[in-house]
């Protein structure tokens, strides 16, 4: 259709007719369909990827149009993976788009089958390493993005390499939600996650460092990355795959409240962050923000009508 600039390009390699080809035989699974997520399947259903997934729990709200480049005021609570299909299909009606409102976990992950690529473009970590762990499992390519800030970083996970949890020990508490985030920041790091797919699925061809960015002072740099040799990921052991770690959420009959357990939390960091929202109350090894009560040993009671809300307001405000 309108894919003779590709047809023409010369790279290091050339795409061409046969690049294009690759490209329109390979399934994209993108999970998270946020700032990052919006831009890289826009830019992936441009470049005639024969079959894209969407997946996303989350609903459209006005604080995403900032950044969220598929949605505007009138798909304000509507479900952002169902939206972004119908602009997307406008965008390329001749490919494959698939979407489901989930929160991906490990007991659905297996929802992804076998795609060519997974993109990693969710909101928390913990969905980021049952992703990493899941694609090692299963020898498929990822690619992982993070923005927040002005800072992004972006990593691909290549069958045999260093994988996530080689580079990151553990969970974030900086969100998007505590610290903001720059739309030209999310726009550059979620073109640069469409570009590193788009390099594999036509040459093999992968970045093997950790790439990093501050888009306000234009400091750019790469970080080279080696397998950690007590990873447990890299050694079949796949912790979060397994559910051996995870957030556990449990419902506090009558009270309209879930009790999540997460990691110890430094409660100053996080009322410092959470400050700039609105009233934070502290008390000794616990904070309270709105519907949270925060605990110093990383548990929560949030006040919400849904577990998938919960674990939503959980991860917007105090991160994983």
């Amino acid at each position: 259709m309108f894919m003779n600039r590709y047809l023409s390009l010369q790279l290091y390699k050339n795409i061409g007719k046969r690049g294009q080809e690759k490209l329109g035989k390979a399934y994209v699974a993108i999970v998270g369909i946020g700032a990052l997520g919006t831009v890289c399947s826009d830019l992936l259903a441009r470049s005639g990827i024969g079959k894209i997934l969407l997946i996303d729990r989350d609903f459209v709200e006005l604080s995403n149009l900032q950044r969220q480049v598929l949605f505007d005021e009138n798909d304000i609570g509507k479900p952002k993976p169902h939206v972004a299909k119908e602009k997307l299909k406008k965008i390329n009606s001749e490919i494959n788009i698939v979407s489901k409102c989930e929160d991906i976990n490990h007991n659905n992950v297996s929802m992804l089958g076998k795609p060519n690529i997974i993109i990693a473009a969710t909101d928390n970590m913990e969905s980021r390493f049952i992703l990493n762990d899941y694609c090692l499992k299963n020898n498929i390519p990822l690619v992982y993005g993070g923005a927040v800030s002005d800072k992004g970083s972006i990593f691909a996970v290549i069958p045999n390499g260093p994988c996530l949890r080689c580079i990151f020990p553990g969970a974030a508490e900086e969100t998007c939600d505590t610290s903001g985030i720059l739309n030209s920041c999310s726009a550059i790091i979620g073109s640069m996650m469409a570009n590193e797919a788009i390099k594999y699925l036509v040459n093999g061809a992968n970045e093997d460092s950790l790439i990093y960015f501050n888009v306000w002072t234009n400091e750019f740099s790469k970080i080279k990355v080696k397998k950690n040799s007590g990873c447990p990921a890299c050694r079949g052991n796949y912790q979060y795959l397994d559910g051996e770690i995870k957030t556990k959420t449990v419902s506090l009959c009558g009270q309209g409240a879930y009790h999540i357990n997460g990691q110890k939390k430094d409660l100053v960091v996080i009322s410092k962050k959470l400050s700039k929202l609105g009233d934070v109350q502290k008390f000794s090894g616990i904070l309270h923000f709105r519907k949270i009560t925060l605990f110093e040993d990383g548990r929560a009671i949030i006040k919400a009508g849904t577990e998938n809300e919960a674990r939503k307001i959980y991860s917007k405000y105090i991160g994983n």
